[in-house]
This record gives structure tokens, sequence and C-alpha cells, in this order.
């Protein structure tokens, strides 16, 4: 089930705005999931990315006051993870915040 309004094209995300890559513009960008350092599989509310660990817990996760969110790195279901590498290797801003990682295909192609 779901609402008609919770559905969201790509260019219409929070965030979108700031990214787009040259190549495949904004449709294959992918966001930092707001309660940890993973990559989001799942956009919900029309505000939100959550990976699924989180996206099965979002209910206690949304309780949880931003500034009580732990600090990078972060991993599943908002747990601290131990020293100070962040799991995407990259700067963003703190948790709870929406992140636009960049385009998924050019990330993807690098990998290889």
């Amino acid at each position: 089930d779901f609402t008609p309004d919770d559905l969201v094209c790509c260019g219409c995300i929070p965030g979108s705005s700031e990214q787009n890559c040259p190549k495949h513009g904004k449709d294959f960008l992918e966001y930092k999931c707001r309660y940890c350092c993973s990559v989001a599989i799942w956009f919900c509310f029309g505000t939100t990315h959550f990976c699924e660990p989180c996206h099965q817990d979002f209910s206690r996760l949304g309780d949880i006051p931003k500034d009580e969110l732990p600090e990078c790195p972060v991993g599943p279901k908002a747990s601290k993870l131990p020293g100070d590498e962040c799991p995407l290797h990259i700067d963003h801003p703190p948790t709870g915040e929406e992140f636009a990682l960049g385009c998924g295909v050019c990330r993807n192609a690098r990998t290889f």
C-alpha cells in the first residue's frame, strides 16, 4: 500500500537540485541513509532516504531527536561504529540530514 503523494520523481527529491551528473543527469543519483553511513535504497514520506535495516526500524529511528543521533561512523539502525573511518569513505553532513552521494552509474563504473 502507498499514498500517491509519496511518489516523487528523482528530480524532485530533496537534495537532488544540488547534484547533477553531467553524463547521466539526475536519474541515477544515490543518497546516504539519513540514519547511518550506508547507501539508501528506500525513499519514504517524500522526505527520507533509508537503507534496508533503517527502513525496517523507521518508527524508532524517527523518534530519536536529531541531536541524540550518533556521529559518523554510524552503522545500520543508528548504531555507533568503532573508530573514525566512515564506511562510505566520504565527508558528509551529520546523521539525520539528507545527502546526495552522486551518480550511482559513475560510482559503479569507478569501482570496476
